[in-house]
């Protein structure tokens, strides 16, 4: 059973239960590239069609997800423009 939250385990069936995560814990994922984001924004897909989470949240968290994405696309696109700048002084 792979699963990233603590569990818990039954004591008289002996069934394991994923606990979910705390309010105020601290979900960590890397977002420092484009690939990055694309991969937590499937994560967040898979999840909903899962039934994990709701699509209403879902949708929140794609719409953040797609921030974040063009503030990187932004960010490189300005680093390019400043190499080229350099090049031509």
């Amino acid at each position: 059973m792979a699963n990233d939250y603590p569990v818990e385990i039954d004591g008289q069936t002996g069934e394991v239960e994923a606990l979910p995560p705390q309010k105020g814990q601290r979900y960590r994922c890397k977002l420092d590239t484009l690939q990055d984001v694309k991969r937590e924004m499937a994560k967040v897909y898979r999840e909903s069609r899962s039934d994990l989470i709701d699509p209403a949240a879902a949708t929140k968290l794609v719409w953040m997800l797609q921030a974040v994405g063009k503030v990187i696309e932004s960010s490189d696109l300005e680093k390019r423009v400043e190499i080229l700048e350099e090049r031509n002084k």
